[in-house]
């Protein structure tokens, strides 16, 4: 902050609060010679003995010491998160280790190796779903542990979803966690969940990973081309579709199609 203080002025009271500590004010005192030299010009001050947690807020209270007129100097400050990466290969809350991979997609494994992982703590590894902010687990977790000379693991996994991706954290309460999704083009994975009730006449869509997309029947014509049905399109933002139609559809004449528009997202 920058002021100007009037002579009467002998220093400056600075006080921190923050969620989940007790409250710290310090004194800095203008000496009689500073006093002087500052007479009439702007003072900037800086306070940089506050330790915060990353991504906490503070609430910083400036007075003048003795008080001139009342004038109090409040503002809010917000130190940076864990998404920078200075903080997150340097700060323990932050660091969430390096992932990298082989795919091995005769076996169906991944190998998993980490580095720049927390010192002194072992590290967990999963496979895992992602749907929105929430990776649910596949049931397949291994854990490094710290004296591993090896920090590297095989991960067996059923698909290759385009929603599947490797979970990594240290053993550390609340530590945070980093994904790496290896499958992300595999967009062709999620139309095998396409089945079809000949009785109720009707083509259901059940994909393994949530998406926002629009879906619609269409004919399929000689050239190979699919010209769209009335009133057979559906915004799908769940994890199941269906579509019913009047029509005679039999797996042997595949003439009835799903026909996808823009593009499947997930996040």
């Amino acid at each position: 902050m920058q002021f100007s203080p009037p002579e009467s002025v002998h220093g400056v009271s600075i006080c921190t609060m923050a969620t989940g500590m007790m409250g710290n004010c310090r004194i800095v005192s203008f000496t009689r010679a500073s006093r002087e030299r500052m007479s009439g010009q702007q003072v900037e001050l800086e306070n940089d003995c506050t330790d915060l947690s990353p991504g906490q807020q503070v609430r910083v209270t400036v007075k003048t010491v003795p008080s001139y007129c009342g004038i109090t100097w409040t503002t809010t400050y917000e130190a940076p998160g864990c998404v920078r990466e200075d903080l997150r290969r340097h700060v323990p809350e932050c660091i969430t280790g390096r992932l990298s991979y082989d795919v091995n997609p005769q076996k169906r494994e991944l190998s998993v190796r980490v580095s720049d992982m927390l010192e002194d703590y072992s590290y967990h590894l999963r496979l895992c779903r992602r749907k929105d902010f929430i990776c649910a687990g596949t049931g397949v977790n291994k854990l490094i542990k710290k004296e591993d000379p090896v920090k590297s693991v095989i991960l067996p996994y059923a698909r290759p979803l385009p929603c599947l991706c490797i979970e990594g954290w240290s053993t550390v309460m609340d530590a945070p966690r980093v994904q790496v999704c290896p499958f992300t083009d595999r967009l062709e994975e999620l139309w095998s969940e396409i089945t079809f009730d000949p009785l109720a006449g009707t083509l259901s869509w059940e994909p393994a990973c949530p998406v926002a997309a629009v879906v619609s029947l269409c004919q399929e014509r000689e050239d190979g081309g699919c010209v769209d049905l009335p009133h057979a399109s559906q915004n799908v933002s769940r994890e199941k579709v269906q579509h019913s139609e009047m029509l005679k559809c039999r797996l042997c004449l595949p003439v009835v199609c799903f026909r996808l528009f823009g593009e499947v997202a997930w996040s």
